[in-house]
């Protein structure tokens, strides 16, 4: 048995909830072969199809084995929880929680100490609605072969689609799939408008990594989750225009993009007909777009409205640029932060896929504004408080003293980007820290001595 493939294949068949075939394959295998971590697996796939009593069997049948594992408490606190146990299910969680924190440990804790189960589950769409929904998201906005499915669901069950970059449309698209199953609670006067349902969408730009659950890449899953929930914990509604805060005072939504709030608007560059999805019963689903705003930004639709923000924002794209102008910031600000690239955001192509590291570096302006190639890289050892630092410095080689002690002329990319100005540095990336490396007289790369830089 080849144990690794194994592991891969039931992971794919959980991301395509195929619970059932993941419990024949283990159940087939020889006993002596099913170990603790195919025993686990086992267990989620019986919680998957509410097999609650038998998932207890399993996982307290590897006890002894678990009593480290936060996965091993969680599941059968799941369990437990679903059978209306709570008071034997909170104790789990909270082991849980101890061993490794997370946002739906401590939901699940709320509601056992609330003592709010849910023996109906999630508010889900039904076959013929769910279809309705992605035949929808696959004509307007592209095709989703690829869905973030969400493993734990309390109220609704949110799922993310992933429409991929194109030629055509270079970012991929973000879309939600499960919120509007629920009927928000709109103001009595907009009854008859149809804005009760809607779903939600965001688009990144083509070398984001989707992978990653670094809060500087996991942001807008992340946001899109917490909004398509909003209206279920507060009671209310979202639609056209509505703006939310994603922090407070100076925070920012994660530590490398500067904004402090989004705003929902219609979808962007796809005909009027995807705006709304007409489910099989006649009721409109809603589709609002995520664009993200700076504080500034936020504070002007508030003295303001929706429209007139819209307006000062006419030439902003709409795919999530954390490099781009605040529109609503002093001239003096813009002044200090606006560069005019060499490459423009839809030059940016994915380059890096499968790059599983550290993936922010830095490279000067003469690479990213003047167009040069890159005559010198090196890498340092990061600094442990900054995990999205790759370590790689990126220089075209004759900036001098004074041009590298003016900060305006150095800026934080993603290793992505800097590799569409010059990708003879792609298969250098995996080298070591304290490495260099130097462009010689015959324009390839030599490694060359590592002098670090100091304060």
């Amino acid at each position: 048995m080849n144990k690794d493939l194994l592991l891969r294949t039931l992971e794919r068949w959980h991301d395509e909830d195929q619970h059932q075939k993941i419990i024949d394959t283990i159940h087939d295998l020889p006993e002596e072969d099913v170990d603790y971590t195919l025993k686990s697996l086992l267990a989620r796939a019986l919680n998957n199809l509410d097999r609650m009593e038998d998932a207890v069997q399993v996982l307290l049948s590897i006890e002894s084995e678990g009593t480290d594992d936060p996965m091993w408490y969680y599941r059968l606190g799941y369990a437990y929880y679903y059978l209306h146990r709570e008071e034997e299910a909170l104790p789990l969680f909270q082991r849980a929680y101890e061993l490794a924190p997370d946002e739906d440990t401590q939901r699940f804790i709320d509601l056992c100490e609330q003592g709010a189960p849910q023996p109906g589950g999630p508010v889900m769409y039904s076959e013929e609605e769910q279809t309705a929904i992605e035949q929808h998201i696959a004509r307007y906005f592209g095709p989703n072969e690829n869905v973030f499915h969400e493993l734990i669901s309390y109220d609704i069950h949110v799922d993310i689609y992933i429409v991929e970059p194109t030629p055509e449309r270079n970012y991929y698209t973000l879309v939600t799939g499960g919120m509007g199953a629920r009927p928000m609670n709109v103001p009595e006067e907009l009854e008859d408008e149809e804005v009760d349902r809607a779903e939600l969408l965001i688009t990144l730009p083509p070398d984001w990594n989707l992978q990653s659950r670094d809060e500087n890449d996991y942001w807008p899953i992340y946001w899109l989750k917490v909004l398509a929930r909003l209206p279920i914990n507060e009671n209310d509604w979202l639609g056209y225009g509505h703006t939310i805060e994603t922090g407070e005072g100076d925070e920012t939504i994660a530590p490398d993009a500067p904004f402090q709030g989004l705003m929902l608007v219609t979808p962007q560059e796809v005909p009027e007909a995807a705006h709304t999805c007409r489910l099989p019963n006649g009721d409109a689903v809603r589709f609002y777009q995520v664009i993200p705003l700076f504080k500034e930004e936020m504070d002007y639709k508030l003295d303001h409205d929706a429209d007139a923000l819209i307006d000062r924002m006419e030439h902003v794209s709409h795919v999530v640029n954390i490099y781009r102008k605040n529109t609503c910031a002093s001239v003096q600000d813009l002044q200090q932060t606006e560069k005019d690239f060499y490459l423009k955001a839809d030059e940016i192509y994915p380059l890096l896929n499968g790059w599983d590291e550290a993936d922010g570096c830095f490279a000067s302006d003469r690479i990213t504004v003047d167009g040069c190639k890159v005559g010198y890289m090196y890498r340092e050892t990061p600094d442990e408080e900054w995990t999205a630092d790759s370590g790689w410095r990126f220089l075209a080689g004759d900036e001098d003293e004074a041009y590298m002690d003016d900060p305006d002329k150095v800026g934080l990319y993603r290793l992505n980007t800097v590799c569409n100005y010059d990708r003879d540095i792609i298969p250098l990336l995996h080298a070591p820290y304290n490495t260099a490396y130097e462009r010689g007289d015959d324009g390839k790369f030599h490694e060359c001595e590592f002098t670090p830089s100091t304060e």
